[in-house]
């Protein structure tokens, strides 16, 4: 029966396909050495090669030494390759700053993913008390709907075969078929979290509560990540509806169809605009989440700074999800003259100024190009950022200022220092790709005219 209830649990979430290799992690005790012996039951039916892993962790001197002996001679003995691998753990947590455990499962996993490779799998023996024991411990620490879920039966190419089955079930399975296994002592000791629940929490709880308590949780949450698992499609679908750009770093949202969802959509949608730009929600919380929903309410411009870098800004109709970078410094100033193209490094682009740009625009992609009345020109025409006291001629006489013209224009505030801009003195001539001043432009009655052009280009292309 044991055996059966784990092929179902196979077969229903796919975790096995012939002819796949699968890395187990033995540690020594009743719950891996179960799941070596079932995976081992089933090694011909499935096709499956199978490698055992085990970890030293340097930190409980003898105990640990018979651990890793024992495991060699039951691989040994039931023709299992086995890979025994020793680490100081208590050096390198110090060195990193991360408690004992934490560290364990790093290395553990980070062996058990070199060992496994690109195509092979990881079978752990997680069963349905360490998930009634993962949620309690989720609960307890704060928590939404995702770490209510638990650990999944399948997470990438980890596999976990025993997650619905009993600690109860594992041991009578073992001694029904007179395998031994190892006890670590540390398992009975009351100095960690994840112990004191596993030692005190659930026997309260099925003994004084109700006696199906554990599986009651981990079904509860074997429910919820199904509904998990839907909503995060929803979310899913709505964010890319409403993607106004994204770069590798960052990513706008319209904020209107945001907040036409769901405040609980929107939560997730939060997450989700990170991921795609960071791979990862570490240290973002729920307080964070709360802020930007808070910040979708307030003017352009405003900015909200998250931790490892994140930052989120309104820039009129969107909201920009982004990773910080170092700020460095985009401002220059070229003087130009007629018929000599200059590298603009600072935005990767050609500028030249020609009598005859109709000749030379069939040899290049131009991105811009424009004709001014160079008569009208009385001074050295410059490609440059903003600098203070710059004016732009948007017709009938009226000057404007810049920052009045932009700010009316809705450029976001961090893209005017990098504008490109054509001027002469601070009186500005052209912005590329928004206004051309109304006092140097070319008409009819024009003479000598002159086209500036802006191309796409590399430092040491050829130019014509």
């Amino acid at each position: 029966m044991f055996l059966e209830n784990i092929k179902k649990t196979i077969q229903n979430y796919h975790m096995i396909e012939k002819g796949d290799k699968i890395i187990v992690g033995v540690s020594g005790g009743a719950d891996s050495i179960a799941l070596l012996a079932v995976l081992c039951a089933l090694q011909k039916e499935y096709d499956i090669n199978i490698e055992a892993v085990h970890i030293h962790h340097g930190l409980r001197g003898e105990e640990a030494d018979r651990d890793a002996l024992f495991v060699k001679q039951i691989c040994k003995e039931w023709c299992v390759p086995c890979h025994v691998l020793e680490f100081d753990i208590a050096k390198e947590a110090r060195e990193k700053g991360i408690g004992l455990e934490e560290m364990g499962r790093i290395c553990r996993y980070n062996t058990f993913y070199d060992i496994a490779g690109k195509n092979g799998k990881i079978a752990v023996a997680h069963h349905q008390n360490d998930q009634a024991e993962t949620v309690l411990f989720n609960l307890c620490r704060g928590t939404g709907l995702t770490g209510l879920c638990g650990m999944t039966p399948v997470r990438g190419n980890i596999i976990r075969p025993f997650l619905f089955v009993s600690r109860k079930e594992i041991e009578y399975f073992l001694s029904k078929k007179n395998i031994c296994y190892c006890q670590d002592s540390t398992n009975e000791q009351n100095h960690y979290t994840r112990n004191k629940i596993r030692l005190s929490v659930l026997p309260f709880l099925e003994n004084e509560i109700n006696d199906k308590a554990i599986k009651h949780i981990a079904s509860a949450a074997s429910i919820l990540s199904e509904e998990e698992t839907f909503l995060e499609e929803l979310a899913e679908k709505a964010l890319h509806k409403m993607i106004v750009s994204k770069q590798q770093k960052k990513i706008a949202l319209d904020i209107n169809l945001l907040l036409s969802e769901n405040v609980v959509m929107r939560r997730r949608i939060f997450r989700k605009a990170f991921c795609l730009i960071d791979d990862s929600l570490q240290d973002l919380s729920y307080i964070h989440i709360q802020q930007i929903e808070q910040l979708l309410h307030k003017q352009t411009g405003k900015r909200l700074s998250l931790p490892l870098k994140r930052s989120v800004l309104i820039e009129y109709n969107n909201i920009l999800f982004s990773l910080e970078d170092e700020v460095k410094s985009t401002k220059f100033c070229y003087k130009l003259l007629p018929e000599k193209a200059i590298y603009i490094k600072e935005i990767g682009k050609f500028v030249e100024l020609s009598f005859n740009a109709y000749k030379k625009q069939e040899k290049r992609l131009t991105i811009y190009t424009r004709v001014f009345d160079y008569d009208k020109i009385k001074g050295d025409i410059s490609c440059r950022t903003r600098q203070q006291g710059d004016s732009i001629a948007i017709g009938n006489g009226h000057q404007k200022k810049l920052k009045d013209f932009l700010i009316d224009a809705k450029i976001a505030r961090q893209k005017r220092d990098k504008l490109l801009l054509f001027a002469v003195g601070k009186q500005i001539l052209w912005i590329p790709g928004y206004r051309i001043s109304s006092d140097f432009t070319a008409n009819e009655t024009t003479k000598n005219k002159l086209w500036i052009s802006v191309w796409e280009g590399e430092k040491n292309e050829r130019t014509y």
